[in-house]
This record gives C-alpha cells, sequence and structure tokens, in this order.
C-alpha cells in the first residue's frame, strides 16, 4: 500500500519515492487474482497460485486459459478442478471468472473445461474462457427493436447517421432494452445520464455506460445492420477507422461508481460497456517526434476534396497548468500528450523488435470487370429497338409484296438473347491506370503492372474506390513492432496504477535512425502466469491504425448508406417511381394503324 508523503528532508522524499517505486515494481510482477463464480455470478472462491495465459487484443474477442490440478485424494485443496468438471453439483452449466492484475480487471465466460490425464505434471483440468467482448457478439442489430420482429420488422434495415461513439453505444442500448425488457425513458438524447432513472437498468447483464450527444468529438458516420449481423461485427471497423476503444468490465461489490452520479446499487457481475478515446487521433495527439526537440502534437482531419487526411501541427503550451502530468503521484497517459517513449539504442535494446519498410508495387493497375452503368442496358436497349423495328416492318414489306397481311412481330427478344452473352461486360468495362510517380521514385526498373481481383463497375465511385485500394495496398511501407516487458522502465497497468494500458498511445526509438522518435497504438496484451514465475504483461505494438484510404472511406460510408435504403425500399422506390428498366419509346408501322408515322410506348 501506498503511503503519503509525511517528511521534512530532500532525503525523506527520496526514500518514499524509492519506496513507492519498489511497491509499483513487486505490484507490477505480482500474480493475478483469479476469481471463480457460478452462472449467476455468485463467487465461489479464489485461484490460488494460478497457472495460464492471457490474450488481450483491442477491440475483439480475447481468451484466458487456466490450468487448474486435480486429485482425486485432495479434493478440498483441488476443489476448483472438480468443480469446473462437476455441471451437476455446480446447479449451473456456465462459469465465470475475473481476473485482476495491475488495476486492470478482466472478466470471462468458460468455453470448455477439458480433463488431461498422465501427464508430466499429473492430471489436469483446462479451463478456457471468452473475454467479455465475446458478450456483444451476441447482440443483434435489429432493424427496429421497439416493435415485435416475429410479428413485423418495419424498416427492414437499422440505419443511423451519427457520431461514431454515441451511435454505436445508442444502437447498443436499444437492441440491449429489447433483449433485456429493460424499462427506458426515450428521449431524442438516448443515452443522456439525466434521462437514466434509478434503478433502470438494475436487473441487466449488460449496461452502456451513458454519456450526452453534445459532448462527442467523433466522426460522424452511418451504422446500419439487420438481425442477421451482431452489434461486435458492425462496430469493430467503425471502432478502427475512428482510433476508438471499446472499455468493458464487471462490477464487483465494494467498487466506486461507474460513473458520476450512477450510485454503487449494482448487481455483482453486470457488464459495463463504454467507448473511449484513449488515441486522441482527432482531437490532437502526438503522432511522431525526437528525442531531442520532443513530440510534435498534430490533429487529423480530411481535405476538401476528400482524397487525403491531413495532419495540422498544434502549437502552444504542452499542457495546461494543474491539468494533467504536473498532478503529484500521477500515473497514466493523456490522448492528447503521450508521453511514454521506449529508447531502442546501442545500449539498450528492445526485445523482438521488428521494423520494416517496403518500396511499393507495380507502376500500373488495372481494375474492373463489368461495364460503367448503362452501357450494357443501352446496348440491350438499342439491339431490342433495332429487332422491334426490324420485325415491325419485316412484316409489313412481306404483306405488301405478297399481298396477304403479314405479322412477324419483335425480333428484339432473338437479336438480345443471342447477342448480349456476347457483347454483355465488354465496352467500357475495365480502367486501367499508370502511376509515374511511384515510377519515378522506383527508377527505371521496376514492376510492371497490377490488377485488381475483384470485379466491379468501371468508372464508377466502387470502381475508383478498387483502384485506389489497390494502390494503397502496394504503396511503400513503414511499419514496426516490438515487445517491452513490465516495469523497464514503464508501468504497464489501468485505472492509475500504471503509466498506459491497452490501447494508449506509445512511442519508440530505432537505434539506427537517430532520435526520430515512432508513435503507435497498444494493440494485445498477454500474460503467462503460474508458481515462480513472475506474471508480466508483455504488449504488442502495431501500425498506428488500419490505413484507409479517405476517398474509400467516403465512398464506403456512400455505399452503405445506399445499400440500407435499398434494404429498406426507399432506394427502389427513388429509381423505379419514374423509370422502369425495360421501358422505352420506339416508332412502329403497322398495316391496320390509320397513320404510319404513329409512336407506341412499349413496356
Amino acid at each position: 500500500m501506498i503511503t503519503t508523503f509525511a517528511g521534512d528532508t530532500a532525503e525523506d522524499f527520496r526514500l518514499w519515492a524509492q519506496e513507492i517505486r519498489e511497491t509499483r515494481m513487486a505490484a507490477a510482477f505480482r500474480q493475478p487474482r483469479i476469481t471463480l463464480c457460478d452462472g449467476n455470478w455468485v463467487t465461489r472462491g479464489d485461484v490460488y497460485d494460478p497457472t495460464g495465459s492471457l490474450v488481450l487484443p483491442l477491440n475483439d474477442v480475447g481468451n484466458i486459459s487456466l490450468t487448474l490440478p486435480i486429485d482425486y485424494d485432495d479434493r478440498r485443496g483441488t476443489w476448483a478442478a472438480w468443480w469446473a468438471l462437476e455441471e451437476e453439483r455446480r446447479g449451473t452449466r456456465n462459469i465465470h471468472l475475473l481476473l485482476d492484475k495491475s488495476g486492470g480487471r478482466i472478466g470471462g465466460r468458460m468455453e470448455s473445461a477439458t480433463l488431461k490425464s498422465g501427464g508430466d505434471s499429473g492430471d489436469v483440468v483446462i479451463v478456457e474462457f471468452s473475454t467479455d467482448v465475446d458478450e456483444l457478439r451476441h447482440v443483434h442489430m435489429q432493424s427496429n427493436p421497439f416493435l415485435p420482429i416475429s410479428l413485423i420488422s418495419q424498416p427492414k434495415e437499422m440505419f443511423l447517421f451519427a457520431p461514431a461513439d454515441w451511435g454505436l453505444k445508442a444502437t447498443l442500448a436499444m437492441q440491449l432494452m429489447r433483449l433485456q425488457a429493460t424499462n427506458f425513458n426515450m428521449s431524442l438524447d438516448i443515452l443522456n445520464p439525466a434521462n437514466w432513472s434509478g434503478g433502470l437498468w438494475a436487473d441487466s447483464q449488460i449496461v452502456v455506460v451513458p454519456g450526452s450527444l453534445a459532448g462527442s468529438a467523433s466522426p460522424t458516420t452511418f451504422i446500419t445492420g439487420n438481425i442477421k449481423q451482431d452489434w461486435l461485427s458492425i462496430a469493430q471497423p467503425i471502432l478502427e477507422d475512428a482510433e476508438l476503444m471499446l472499455d468493458c468490465w464487471r462490477w464487483r461489490d465494494g467498487d466506486s461508481e461507474p460513473w458520476p452520479g450512477a450510485g454503487t446499487s449494482w448487481r455483482q457481475g453486470q457488464l459495463f460497456v463504454d467507448i473511449v478515446d484513449k488515441s486522441g487521433y482527432r482531437s490532437g495527439t502526438s503522432l511522431f517526434g525526437n528525442l531531442a526537440t520532443g513530440m510534435a502534437r498534430t490533429i487529423a482531419g480530411v481535405t476538401t476534396d476528400y482524397v487525403e487526411d491531413s495532419y495540422d501541427l498544434i502549437t502552444g503550451d504542452p499542457e495546461p497548468t494543474g491539468a494533467g502530468y504536473d498532478v503529484a503521484g500521477m500515473l497514466g497517459t493523456k490522448a492528447s500528450h503521450p508521453h511514454v517513449v521506449y529508447v531502442d539504442s546501442k545500449y539498450h535494446r528492445l526485445p523482438e523488435f521488428e521494423f520494416r519498410r517496403t518500396p511499393g508495387g507495380a507502376c500500373r493497375i488495372t481494375a474492373g470487370g463489368r461495364s460503367m452503368p448503362g452501357v450494357n442496358a443501352l446496348l440491350e436497349a438499342v439491339i431490342t429497338y433495332a429487332g422491334d423495328v426490324l420485325g415491325d416492318n419485316l412484316g409489313v414489306v412481306l404483306g405488301v409484296g405478297l399481298g396477304v397481311n403479314i405479322n412477324v412481330g419483335s425480333l428484339g427478344g432473338v437479336l438480345t438473347a443471342f447477342l448480349m452473352p456476347i457483347l454483355e461486360d465488354s465496352i467500357l468495362a475495365y480502367m486501367s491506370v499508370p502511376l509515374p510517380l511511384r515510377a519515378a521514385q522506383q527508377g527505371w526498373g521496376h514492376k510492371l503492372e497490377t490488377a485488381c481481383t475483384g470485379v466491379t463497375q468501371a468508372y464508377t465511385p466502387s470502381g475508383l474506390m478498387d483502384l485506389r485500394k489497390r494502390r494503397r495496398e502496394t504503396d511503400p511501407d513503414t511499419a514496426f513492432s516490438f515487445n517491452v516487458v513490465d516495469a523497464s522502465p514503464y508501468l504497464i497497468g489501468d485505472r492509475g496504477q500504471g503509466h498506459w494500458w491497452l490501447g494508449d498511445r506509445v512511442g519508440a526509438t530505432v537505434r539506427y535512425l537517430g532520435a526520430r522518435v515512432f508513435v503507435c497504438r497498444n494493440r494485445e496484451l498477454s500474460m503467462e502466469f503460474g508458481p515462480g514465475a513472475d506474471a508480466v504483461l508483455k504488449p504488442k505494438f502495431g501500425n498506428l491504425r488500419t490505413l484507409q484510404d479517405p476517398l474509400e472511406r467516403l465512398i464506403g460510408e456512400v455505399s452503405k448508406a445506399a445499400g440500407a435504403l435499398q434494404t429498406i425500399g426507399l432506394l427502389r422506390w427513388l429509381t423505379s417511381s419514374r423509370w422502369r428498366r425495360g421501358c422505352l419509346i420506339r416508332p412502329m408501322i403497322h398495316p391496320r394503324s390509320d397513320w404510319p408515322g404513329r409512336w407506341r410506348s412499349r413496356c
């Protein structure tokens, strides 16, 4: 336990600071606390000297593996393994786990319990758990959560245009209300804490942390889905693009308020879900820097032509007085001002350090496979029109020549059936674009050509998106990853017990590239624990984010919106209310017509 400073001299302060450092380092290597609960989240006991592993990825389902010894003659000493196997005596099929480590709490639900006999260490029961993020894979996106799906599903697809964090939490809250039959106070701002009366979610398995719509700084996006899609699958690409983090934790008796004013009358085991901005990508953060001059602060935006992301430098004081790192005893990092930098140098090497650069790919890209919109329809219309005119007028000519009334009929269908399989998707079906700048950068000797594997319509936004996507995949790239050990020198921990945690932005240098600092987010935390070994959290870092061309993102949003409108039926109505495929106006000559120049509509 860390005590407050009570000395008078500088030496007293030095000793006090050293004691705090040693206490925190000892906690970093301490075994995690493992608590087992039944299906009703009733605590059954802690597992002492646990053996197992943890993998905790960012915005995805992780796993916890727990190896429990079992002894026929020592049932009491190996109770956890017996309890995991004896489902009938346990009373509930489900087993839940709480893992507390360095301020972080990871919950999980059992996937399987396997008895393995005859090993070197005796008989063991291996229990596999999925982390709490898996709960969100089992919440689906009913298009209208306020109507019974067995009776009516209108509209056919959920459609919401809102800030990413607020919109995702709002859709999740609506689906949870549907599933958990919670009394819900509806208003325009569905997540406003003022509208959440006492005891609203008291018995719900999953509770969404409220937040004001006005307080969201996330980019706006389209959120669409239907009952066949789960919420997590919908949320993951949005979270990745906006650099947001899904924060899930279980309530335990004695915890503080999950948010101000929420109170502490919650049921043990309730899962709280929040979406937080730990990157500062859209609000201002550091993407690069230098050991000598410090970190450069930037804020991401989009250029007026929606082609590129822009990064504007932010100037001014590094941090307002009294609002950040100047607070005594403060641990953690601020998204707006990340401060953790791991130095890879001649004298201090980072473990498993990888730094990769690629020169880029081919200098010509071809995409397509289907004719641009209107080409096939126009070609079919021309063939049908010509065939119909030919058939109608051929009957007139033959009738006049033979002196009898002959009606040949339309030949348009015959010609269309014969010619369209040959001519379809052969005119204006591909786009081939050279990349002269890339060729100049690579030199005279370069790769000549590549093609997009997917089939898209040429000269359309989707075709252009396919081109730019392939270009981005073959662009020159700089990436790195490395592993670091806890407490060397920074502490890994959450909720004030470490300098940084999962999803935080961290910097590193490359010993051969001078003092330049590269910055990326933590993508995964892992840990192996067991008796006689230090339970050390091992992080992995990757790129700043999954790179996505801004135009591709824009077109993707438009396509998503159009797809939802199509599912709802609105787009189909808009496109078919005035124009119907196959409807054309053509001239026709008929022997029984009063005037041969008459026009007829043929639909």
